[in-house]
This record gives structure tokens, sequence and C-alpha cells, in this order.
């Protein structure tokens, strides 16, 4: 009777340990993926954030650089004599042939146009996308466009300011491939050259306007996104404009206003200027057809616009996100049904013995769920509890490459935010950060600041006539010389183009710092071997040092840029310092 009551008491024991030892592998499972699931979905958050930011800085980058080809364009002579002489065949073929080299390099613009101020707006020139081909529009094809409003707000504008159209369906009387497509229209006023170089105000000829085809600037900016994101953009009242389900986008247009904030309620916040960045998890069906991980921000827009503001957003799917999470589950699940089978086989006579290493392994999980170091573990075991306890090392190694790896993609999305695609150099914006930081530190322990501003040279010759890829090329070896002669300690940059900029770590004389351009020059000047020609280059220079110059980072590079044009003014290949200008 007692060794049935004793075979009893065991069972239960026994069934009791089973039941325990059960329920910490439940737990150790549960844990384990609630904490790998709690960090992918945050690392993804922080992911989506830095990338959005990273495509933000890359839409303001493009947006400058179509100013720049604005600047260009209307800074022509041959448009102000199209203007002023509208007989001229001469000037307008010029400008023609001008639009078409801007618009065969940049596959987005739909159509670019030459519209005076007179005549009710006529265009002047007009440069159409049709297809893949280029098109010129004459005669009595040209149109009158002085009732658009673009047009009456740029002839407002002073020289060298940029209009920005609101983003919508272009609707215009015109036969291009930006019929009926979403459309930016950007302009900029033509103003006489007198009056320019003056800085005088004067009544504005005409105007330079380019159709930005919206869907093809996304797509190359997207290029670089991983497959799985989704792109979302929406202007200052929350109208969408871009986004995966085509039907929500530009409702205005069809009298059905689709908004952001009732698409994915988180962005009121951000379209009523509240915040500046919501991120956010969708693990129900309420903000989209399937649920997403997404990052929003808001981003002012610095030109004269009808637009204050955009919304800008990429989202991924949530599945995409905790699909790397599956394998954890699948081994964590194997690792909890070896453990109920092990304790339900050897739990009678061993509990007390299993006890042990099964609550060490929980409180592992446990820790491990609330971020601390999981604590010793009974690796060396050879039996069942052993192997669950490597398997959970296991585990944990694989979410830690997991976490090096997304943090990786993170600083390399960093890395891309900071530095030059092209040349690897650091961009305008380290650049920034790092001569703010050399100003901060000169006002405060003494000392000065120098920045070398070079611009190359018969660079747009060599372009013209060997291509673009001749000129990448070129670019690379110009910024490998200029690291080569610089100390690691200084900083070279590229700000766009064919300029690059050099902040010397330390002050140093003015002699010093004139033997530092002149060997930067002779370098430079060293010809250059592509495919079999030997192509020759130079450089100006133009330098600014603080406080001689300027108290700021801006006063500092303004005064180098125009020490610069002087350099290039007296004759290619110089080096001209700011307080000689003033001198």
């Amino acid at each position: 009777m007692s060794k049935m009551r004793r075979q009893g008491i065991a069972v239960k024991l026994g069934l009791l340990l089973a039941a325990v030892g059960v329920l910490a592998a439940g737990l150790t499972g549960f844990y384990a993926y609630e904490a790998s699931r709690d960090m992918l979905v945050n690392a993804a958050k922080e992911e989506l954030l830095t990338s959005t930011r990273v495509l933000a800085r890359r839409i303001s980058v493009n947006r400058e650089e179509i100013s720049r080809h604005l600047q260009v364009l209307s800074s022509h002579p041959a448009a102000v004599e199209a203007l002023l002489k509208p007989g001229d065949s001469v000037a307008a073929e010029q400008m023609a042939t001008l639009f078409s080299q801007f618009m065969g390099a940049n596959p987005a613009y739909f159509q670019l146009r030459l519209v005076s101020a007179s005549d009710y707006g006529l265009e002047r020139v007009r440069v159409d996308r049709r297809g893949s081909a280029l098109v010129r529009v004459q005669g009595q094809d040209l149109q009158e466009k002085g009732h658009y409003d673009y047009v009456a707000d740029t002839l407002q504008l002073a020289a060298g300011e940029t209009y920005m159209s609101r983003i919508s369906i272009n609707h215009e009387l015109s036969a291009n491939a930006g019929q009926d497509q979403p459309t930016l229209q950007l302009a900029m006023p033509v103003r006489a050259a007198a009056a320019q170089a003056a800085g005088a105000t004067s009544t504005a000829l005409g105007l330079v306007v380019v159709n930005v085809d919206l869907q093809g600037v996304f797509a190359l900016l997207k290029a670089d996104l991983p497959s799985s994101y989704q792109v979302f953009l929406a202007n200052a009242e929350g109208d969408i404009l871009i986004h995966p389900d085509a039907r929500k986008t530009f409702g205005f247009d069809r009298g059905q206003r689709q908004l952001i904030q009732d698409d994915m309620p988180p962005n009121l916040d951000l379209v009523q200027g509240k915040r500046n960045q919501v991120v956010f998890e969708a693990s129900d069906k309420a903000y989209a057809q399937t649920p997403i991980v997404a990052a929003f921000i808001a981003q002012d827009i610095k030109v004269r616009a009808n637009e204050s503001r955009m919304v800008l957003g990429l989202g991924e799917p949530l599945d995409d996100v905790l699909g790397r999470t599956r394998e954890l589950a699948l081994a964590t699940l194997q690792i909890v049904a070896a453990l109920c089978l092990l304790c339900l086989l050897l739990a009678f006579g061993l509990a007390r013995l299993f006890t042990r290493p099964i609550n060490a392994v929980s409180d592992a999980a446990q820790r491990f769920a609330q971020g601390l170091p999981a604590g010793p573990l009974p690796l060396n075991r050879k039996d069942e509890i052993g192997s669950l306890a490597r398997n959970f090392a296991q585990m944990q190694e694989q979410i830690k490459a997991q976490m090096a790896e997304l943090l990786g993609k993170q600083e390399a999305l960093e890395h891309l935010a900071q530095h030059d695609m092209l040349t690897g150099l650091p961009n305008r914006r380290l650049l920034e950060d790092r001569l703010d930081a050399a100003c901060a530190h000169a006002k405060r322990h003494g000392g000065g600041v120098c920045v070398l501003f070079i611009d190359l040279d018969r660079f747009k010759q060599l372009n013209d006539r060997f291509g673009h890829d001749a000129g990448d090329a070129v670019l690379k070896i110009v910024a490998e010389r200029l690291q080569g002669m610089m100390r690691e300690v200084d900083t070279v940059a590229r700000l766009g183009g064919d300029e690059f900029v050099v902040l010397l770590d330390a002050q140093t004389s003015m002699a010093h710092v004139a033997a530092i351009a002149e060997k930067l020059l002779n370098g430079l000047t060293a010809p250059i071997a592509y495919e079999g020609h030997q192509l020759q280059l130079g450089a100006s220079i133009g330098i600014g040092r603080y406080p001689q110059d300027g108290l700021t980072r801006a006063e500092i590079m303004a005064k180098a840029d125009k020490a610069m044009y002087e350099a290039k003014a007296v004759g290619q290949g110089g080096v001209r310092f700011y307080s000689d200008i003033q001198a």
C-alpha cells in the first residue's frame, strides 16, 4: 500500500515537475520570440526613419539641382535675346538646343519652355518629350500661357529665385509625355543680363519653366531602397500624391479627396504641424491593406512654392519584418517540444536534478527578453537540458547577428547620407558639420579655420567632348589626387559637379596656405590618362579664413566661393584669398 502510495506521489511529483518543465519551456520560447520580434520591429522602425530622412535629403538635392539647371538656362544670353527679339531664330535655336541637352540628360523632364512676359505669355521656345523622342514645338503650335498662375507668380520673383507649383495632374493643352500625368512645375524668371549683374530689380522679360515627371523622379529615388519598401507622399493638407494603391492618389483631381491622415491616423499630427516625424506599427488592417511598419516625416519647402511642406513616408510590410523570426520561432518550438518530452520521460526520480538547470535557462530567457545579459547557461551538459541551453545560446547569437546586420545597414545609410556617391568624399552636409565644429573650436580656444574652394577648369569642355562617363572617371581621379595631397586630418569634400572644398585641420600662415594651394594646382594640372587620351585640366582656388573673412560657416564658404570666382575671372589656374580682394 505504501509502495503504491509512493508510486502515486512519484507520479504526482513527476507530473508536477513535468508541468513545471513544460511551463518553463513555454515561457522560454515565449520570451525569446517576443524579445526577437520587438527588437526586429524596433530596428525596422529605426531603419525606416533613417531611410526616410535620406530620401527626403535626396529629394531636396534633386530640387536644388533643378534650380541650378533653371539658373543656367534663365541666365543664358540666348534666353534674353529670344525674348527681346522674338524674330531672332539664332537665339531661339540656341535655347532649343540647350533645352534638348538638359532633357536628354534628365529623363524626368517632360517639357522645357521659354515663355514671354508679353503677348499673353506666348511660348517662344518649347521642347516636348514624346515617348523616347524629344520634339521642338514651333510656329502656330506655340501656345499662350499668360492665364496660368505659375506664369504670373514666377514673373514676380527676383532673378535666381525658383518658383515651384503644387503637385497635380497636368491638364495643360499641350501634346507631350506629361499630359494627364502627375507633374511638378518649377520656373525661374528671365531678366536682362545687365540688371542681373548689378543685382537690380527690373521687369522680367519672361520665364523658363520645366515640367517634371513626379513618378519618374520617385522611381529613380526608390531604386536604391529595398524592393519591399513602400513610398508615400502627401501635400501640406494631407492629400495623397504617391501611394502603393494608385486609386488613392490625386483624389482632389476627381473631386474625391483622399487624405493621408484618414488612411493612416498617426499622420494627423504631421499635417497639423504638431510633430515633424511619426513612426508606428499597424499590426491590423486599420491603416493599410496589409499590416506595415511605417515612418513619416514632414519636410518644409524652402523655395517660393504653392506648397508649404510635404509629408514623406516609407513603409515595410510587417510580414517581411517578422519573416526573419520564423526560423527562430520554429527552433524555439522544437526546443519546447523536446523539453516537454524530456520532462515526461525523466521527471520521475530526477525532478530535483532538473529543476536547477531548467530554471537557469528560464532565467536567462527572461533576462534576455529584458535586454540584460543572459547569464551562465549549462552548456556543458550532455543531456537534453544542455541541448536546450546550446540551442538557446545559438538563438541568442542568431538574434545578435541579425541585429548587427541591421546596424550595419543603418550605418551604411548614414554613410550614404554624408558622402558623395560618385567619389566617396564627404558631401556638403558632412563638410558643413565639420566646418561648424572647427569654427566653434576656434572661437573657444583661439586659432583659425581655412577653407579652399576649388573649381575645375575646362571640365565642361571635357564632359561635352568625351561624355559623362569620362567626366565621372576624371572626378574620381581628381578626388583621389586631392586626398593623396592632403593629410588625413584635413577634410576633402565634393559639393557637386566639379566643385571641391578642402578644410584644413589647423590654422596656418597665408604663405603656408598659398603653398598648399599651389601644390593642389600642380597636382590637378597633371595630365589624366583616359582611353588613350591625355586629358588636361586645371583649377581655380578661392580661400576664405576664420576669423579674418567671417565668423560663421556660411560667411566663410561664401567668401571662399567669391574668391574662387575672382581667381577664375583673372585667369584659369589661379589662387585668390578673399582678404586680397578686399585689400
